[in-house]
């Protein structure tokens, strides 16, 4: 088990984690941020692109290729995929989960709210 703060354990010693240096790795290779990225999938879905993508930068400290990402999909299947790449989101970013009331992350970063 892997013990890095927002790591998302799947096969083994392999994790999914969207670190600061992922998301800079995203934003370099895609020109948008990953923020942007979740927006402009609400709008479409099935951008297979931007999904492989967001896997690949999830994988970076891999070192894979982006395509070897998408040979990662294709043999976990892509509903496992997005779950992982879902709980890798809600671990970098659980302020936003806590906004929305979902749960995720490790709650390292989470302050008490006081009323």
């Amino acid at each position: 088990m892997n013990s890095l703060r927002g790591a998302v354990p799947f096969a083994g010693d392999r994790y999914f984690r969207l670190s600061t240096n992922a998301l800079v790795r995203y934003q370099d290779a895609a020109g948008e941020t990953l923020l942007d990225a979740m927006a402009a999938l609400e709008q479409s879905p099935g951008d297979t692109r931007r999904i492989r993508r967001m896997v690949w930068a999830a994988l970076s400290h891999e070192g894979l290729t982006e395509e070897a990402a998408g040979d990662l999909m294709d043999e976990i299947g892509q509903t496992e995929a997005a779950r992982l790449l879902g709980e890798a989101i809600r671990a970098a970013f659980p302020q936003a989960g806590a906004q929305t009331g979902e749960t995720g992350g490790n709650g390292a970063s989470r302050k008490k709210r006081i009323p």
